[in-house]
């Protein structure tokens, strides 16, 4: 006789960036989600997928090594009533790099799989690109509540979704208005983003905390150069894949500067790359995402 296996109860949802990026060790190179971030969608958030997955690859790399680089595909939308599990491929151990293989998986599907790669800290020639010398610091400009106490009912939904997301991060948009209201086109998004609530000193745990902060308004940042106010009704969005690469080790409890651009949008897709940098204006990352941007048939009025 056949006996149903009752599925495992929701995982919690998280009180601050800190909790989202715990993980369960259930085994040497496999890991569990303790907690799953619920969007306005009830689906996964990409940036949680990100931390957590970055933070399972490197619980199995030698300490002196760090991740400089990652790549990632969004397979299939995550739900946020079951634990993501994570399993780690130990791919390779060289003399100065290790790479390894993530998949994520939901019912025994994967939703997520990502590589990355590790170096061995090394000394060598240095240089970057510099911030914008114009934009405001942080202090000089207002967060997601006081934007929506100022715009009220003209932010578009999802702006306003953001403000049950304040636990979690914080976020300071340097044009509120032109990337709120799109009343003209941008030719970049520039806005400075950290987590809510202070993060372990632990190198590993920022590291992954800037994972998740690097997945905010990307996909969003190609509908900037279309001045038109898009709602939810009008426009599907989602995240296509992820590559990233870390210069610098970060704060992600501290204000990162972020400025986005998008090259590119066609056949339904649309391109984004952006340098992220921290409160002194150090480049500490950079970023790219290819993300689906289809637009909705209207029904006829």
């Amino acid at each position: 006789m056949a006996t149903s296996i009752s599925p495992p109860p929701a995982p919690p949802a998280p009180n601050n960036l800190r909790e989202v990026l715990e993980l369960e060790q259930l085994d040497t190179n496999l890991f569990r989600s303790r907690v799953n971030q619920i969007n306005i969608n009830r689906t996964l958030f990409g940036g949680q997928i990100l931390g957590q997955g970055l933070k399972a690859a490197t619980q199995t790399v030698a300490s002196d090594r760090v991740c400089h680089s990652l790549h990632g595909y969004f397979l299939l939308a995550g739900a946020s009533d079951i634990p993501v599990i994570y399993d780690v491929e130990l791919t390779r151990d060289g003399g100065s790099f290790s790479t390894r293989r993530v998949v994520a998986r939901q019912r025994s599907r994967p939703i997520f799989h990502m590589e990355l790669s590790f170096h061995r800290q090394e000394a060598g020639l240095q240089h970057e690109v510099p911030s914008s010398p114009d934009v405001p610091d942080p202090e000089d400009l207002m967060d997601v509540r006081q934007l929506l106490e100022k715009f009220g009912d003209r932010l578009p939904k999802g702006a306003t979704a953001l403000a049950s997301q304040e636990a979690i991060i914080e976020l300071k948009p340097v044009n509120p208005e032109m990337f709120m209201l799109r009343k003209q086109s941008l030719q970049r998004a520039q806005y400075w983003i950290r987590s809510a609530s202070p993060l372990p000193d632990d190198p590993l745990m920022q590291l992954a905390g800037l994972a998740y902060l690097s997945d905010y308004f990307l996909v969003s940042t190609a509908l900037l150069k279309h001045p038109v106010q898009m709602t939810n009704k009008d426009v599907m969005m989602a995240s296509l894949d992820h590559a990233m690469w870390f210069h610098t080790p970060p704060r992600a409890d501290q204000w990162i500067l972020v400025e986005a651009v998008s090259p590119f949008a066609g056949g339904a897709r649309g391109l984004t790359r952006a340098e992220m940098y921290n409160r002194d204006r150090k480049l500490v990352a950079s970023v790219a995402q290819e993300g689906l941007i289809r637009l909705l048939d209207k029904p006829a009025s």
